[in-house]
């Protein structure tokens, strides 16, 4: 039940621009005992289905740029398998360490951004 809660909550929060996906990981990691890899893929799982469903609401309301999209999924497909493969050779504890200094540098950016 609490893993319905905090998924819940994770939801709500990344729909008003949080970034619920960074706080699934961590959730998975340290509340779940998952490892950083693995915690990494659910959360992909988990934005590929919030993802169409945003991507839903911007074609009805015509909001799509086709050609931009194109050009991000290639890139991002290939960005994708490079990250997977190096992710294989890397060090868990590292893959731990640069995940969480990226969310504390995404986050200060955004605060002196909009704060």
């Amino acid at each position: 039940m609490l893993d319905f809660i905090v998924g819940f909550a994770v939801s709500v929060l990344s729909g008003l621009g949080v970034g619920g996906g960074g706080l699934l990981v961590i959730w998975l990691v340290l509340a779940e005992g998952i490892g950083q890899l693995e915690a990494q893929g659910i959360n992909l799982v988990y934005f590929l289905f919030s993802s169409g469903a945003a991507m839903l609401v911007h074609m009805a309301k015509r909001r799509l740029n086709f050609r931009l999209i194109a050009f991000l999924t290639f890139f991002g497909a290939v960005g994708a398998v490079l990250g997977s493969l190096t992710a294989r050779s890397a060090d868990p504890e590292a893959v731990r360490k640069i995940f969480g200094w990226m969310l504390l540098i995404s986050r200060a950016v955004a605060l002196f951004r909009h704060g």
